[in-house]
């Protein structure tokens, strides 16, 4: 099973998911501007929006809003102030300030790839229970 973002900018995504996320990449296919990356138990591919229409019937009212919330990858990290900090020397505007949930374990922060999808830094922390 994998998720795949149709992207518009495939150049800038694919970047910021191999530099800025580190993310190992699995497959990639620059004629057809695919590529695959490996998570460790997830596979994220992404593929040029504008070629969708070569494997996908468009429809008309097909439509991309690059501030949705439908989709959102979430990421579990170690660190928190490390991983936060690492998206900031790469110029990525962190969307809230990592935020403790003790009633979920968590500690959450989000900001958006180049496309503009949602993503989501979780570092587990210890659940409180009251």
């Amino acid at each position: 099973m994998y998720t795949r973002l149709n992207v518009e900018n495939f150049k800038a995504c694919k970047d910021f998911y191999q530099n800025v996320l580190g993310l190992t990449t699995k497959f990639e296919d620059d004629m057809d501007e695919y590529v695959e990356f490996d998570t460790g138990s997830v596979l994220i591919t992404l593929f040029n929006r504008e070629k969708l229409t070569d494997f996908v019937t468009r429809d008309d009212n097909l439509s991309y809003n690059p501030h949705s919330a439908r989709v959102v990858l979430s990421f579990k990290v170690t660190d928190m102030e490390a991983a936060t900090r690492h998206l900031r020397t790469h110029n990525i505007e962190i969307l809230n300030p990592p935020t403790n949930y003790p009633d979920r374990g968590i500690v959450s922060t989000c900001f958006r790839d180049p496309d503009g999808n949602l993503i989501e830094f979780e570092e587990i922390v210890d659940v409180m229970v009251t």
